[in-house]
């Protein structure tokens, strides 16, 4: 796991208020944020620890944490 891979997972785990340790890249987002409108908070929060900007687009395919730390990674 690179830099950016751990930075990206550490802010996501304060997010979830989830050790970052936990966050293995296969687990689905869906199991660890069960409304819609909380995994949109925890991807603005995201976007402002890591002083980035992702777009709709972006994210049209991210299911699994993994996918998420990769397009987060492609930003910073």
């Amino acid at each position: 796991m690179s830099g950016d891979d751990t930075k990206i997972k550490q802010a996501l785990g304060q997010s979830l208020k989830r050790s970052s340790k936990e966050l293995e890249d296969d687990i689905l987002l869906n199991d660890l944020v069960a409304e819609s409108f909380a995994l949109i908070e925890t991807v603005i929060n995201l976007q402002e620890e890591l002083n980035i900007r992702l777009v709709q687009e972006d994210l049209r395919d991210v299911k699994t944490v993994g996918d998420l730390v990769q397009v987060c990674a492609k930003r910073l």
